[in-house]
């Protein structure tokens, strides 16, 4: 009877083993059995096959293992909300009895670390994995770093920075000659300190006397029924456009239409949200379709004129034209500006293309970024005649379409606009904005170079004409509100602030006639610049300013940022 028994023994402990083998295997590659949930699991790794002591994973969740017999069956832990995979350290489990090597040993961290001198890292508060620790968190600093601390994660700064701050007390006035460069003999960058991004609870900033700039009086508060604006872009463009269009003409009651190119593509719902955003920024926005959907960017470029006379009302004196990057600081000056000429007669005004090659290859016209403005008799004209003027053109581009519609169809000639600017420059175009100038407009802004000008306006904001304004700080530096803190090696004395400096791609001769002449640019290591990166309005009206010089990595320099506070009250 015995013998007959043992077969059934073995084949008893037999199922009850390959059961256990196949229900661990399932766990140790994450093929967990249905009645386990399996979303936001993680498998805990083996560390000894005869431990049952209790570990804790890098996150300090604490998590068992058990020991049945011989084989370990892993307790599935639910990682801990703030984890990520690569914060986990855990690694594909081997799979038990195999000639394959051994699960691999948690690795064993070695003790916190101070600061990394040379990285400005700081490497106590480094995760396991060796990166950079995702978010610094602005509630744990002092209010006054909150805006440096919030702003530093969208401007990617080391996780240290030399870190300076100014209070600047605005004297308005309305005599002031706002072109002239003043002189102040202290330095504007003094007693910079290092502060942790990451633990700032305890940085302690210097104080320093509030400096005192005369700047003109804010623009008054006024509405500019009288003026409507028009532009064609597609769908993508115009949204992405939203917030810079809001800085210049949102609650100014001035009109915007815009043709939206791909509107076909659209579905309705999709352009009454879009019209939507524009009416929740405050823009008075008419989103239309294309007069006809064979027509290019180029050609509704100027067809928009139809859409605009079609929205407008008696009280419109000015119709201009401008590409979907056109951007206005203020309307009040180019308000002013317009306001000088008669809009109850036929006037095409612009302005010419700084670059004289492209005057010679496009022609005497307003060039489109810097505005092809048009007084109400004249647009009523070319809005008549528009789609006879797009049969007739010689040429696809919305410019010269424009330019020839008006010669065409009436005596007007183009009345160039001191302060319009095409902005037709690549690359570094510093030079123009440290020259001291009063811009209408910008152009070209997030195409041919890139800037933050509507974080630069802000200045606009608050004290006017003040944007761009300059001043000498002691023997070496010139402050350009809004863009730039620069520092010459060799003092100011070889500077000539009454030129230009032709920091941009090709700049030459060709941009003697409307900027120059200009002078040469500076290298890197004669000319050192801290640029605004951010700007905001306090809840008090203060304006506060980034202005940044990032650090060569290679080098291991920290990046620098000198905070300006100018102050409301």
């Amino acid at each position: 009877m015995f013998p007959s028994k043992v077969p059934r023994v073995f084949v008893l402990a037999s199922v009850v083993l390959l059961f256990l083998v196949t229900y661990t295997t399932l766990h140790l590659y994450h093929r967990v059995p249905p009645s386990y949930p399996v979303e936001n699991l993680q498998v805990v790794p083996i560390k000894d096959a005869v431990t049952t002591e209790e570990q804790t994973d890098p996150d300090h969740t604490a998590v068992a293992v058990e020991a049945t017999g011989e084989v370990l069956v892993p307790v599935l832990a639910t990682p801990s909300p703030t984890a990520t995979p690569s914060a986990q350290g855990t690694e594909p489990v081997q799979k038990p009895g195999t000639a394959q090597e051994p699960p691999p040993q948690p690795q064993v961290q070695p003790p916190a670390l101070p600061i990394d001198p040379g990285t400005g890292v700081d490497l106590e508060h480094q995760p396991e994995d060796g990166h950079r620790l995702a978010l610094p968190d602005p509630s744990d600093c002092p209010e006054d770093l909150k805006f440096l601390v919030r702003s530093s994660i969208d401007l990617e700064l080391t996780e240290r920075v030399r870190y300076t701050r100014r209070y600047i007390q605005p004297v308005f006035s309305s005599t002031i000659d706002r072109d002239d460069v003043a002189n102040f003999t202290e330095p504007l960058v003094k007693d910079a300190v290092d502060v942790d991004l990451y633990d700032c609870g305890d940085a302690v900033i210097p104080p320093s006397t509030p400096i005192k700039l005369q700047v003109p009086k804010p623009h008054p508060e006024a509405t500019f029924t009288h003026l409507s604006f028009g532009v064609a872009t597609n769908y993508r463009r115009l949204n992405e456009s939203i917030s810079t269009f809001a800085h210049w003409i949102s609650g100014t009651g001035a009109k915007l239409v815009a043709v939206v190119t791909d509107a076909k593509e659209k579905s309705t719902s999709e352009i009454g949200q879009l019209q939507h955003d524009f009416e929740v920024a405050g823009i008075n926005a008419t989103l239309v379709k294309p007069i006809n959907e064979t027509f290019t960017t180029s050609q509704n470029h100027f067809t928009v004129l139809v859409n605009m006379l079609q929205h407008s009302d008696p009280d419109t004196q000015w119709y201009g034209l401008l590409d979907d990057d056109t951007f206005f600081p203020s309307l009040q000056p180019l308000s002013d500006s317009l306001a000088t000429l008669d809009h109850k007669v036929d006037a095409y005004v612009g302005a010419l293309s700084e670059d004289f090659a492209a005057v010679r290859n496009f022609g005497f016209m307003a060039f489109g970024g810097a505005g092809a403005f048009l007084s109400a008799p004249l647009a009523k004209k070319l809005g008549d005649q528009a789609l006879k003027c797009i049969d007739e053109a010689t040429s696809r581009e919305g410019d010269i379409i424009i330019r020839d519609c008006v010669y065409t169809n009436s005596r007007a000639k183009l009345t160039i606009l001191p302060g319009l600017y095409q902005q037709d420059m690549r690359d570094d175009v510093s030079g123009f904005f440290e020259a001291g100038l009063r811009p209408l407009n910008l152009h070209h802004w997030k195409s041919w170079y890139r800037a933050p000008v509507e974080k630069m306006a802000r200045a606009a904001k608050f004290c006017g004409d003040c944007f761009l304004q300059r001043w000498r700080f002691g023997t070496d530096t010139v402050f350009s509100n809004g863009f730039s803190i620069a520092t010459y090696r060799d003092g100011l004395e070889s500077v000539d602030l009454q030129s230009m400096e032709g920091t941009w791609n090709k700049a030459g001769r060709d941009y003697d006639f409307s900027l120059g002449p200009l002078r040469k640019p500076y290298p890197t290591d004669q000319k050192t610049s801290y640029q605004l990166r951010e700007a905001e309005f306090a809840e008090n009206g203060d304006l506060k300013q980034l202005y940044v010089r990032l650090g060569n990595s290679l080098a291991g320099e920290l990046d620098e940022v000198v905070e300006l506070v100018w102050q409301k009250h």
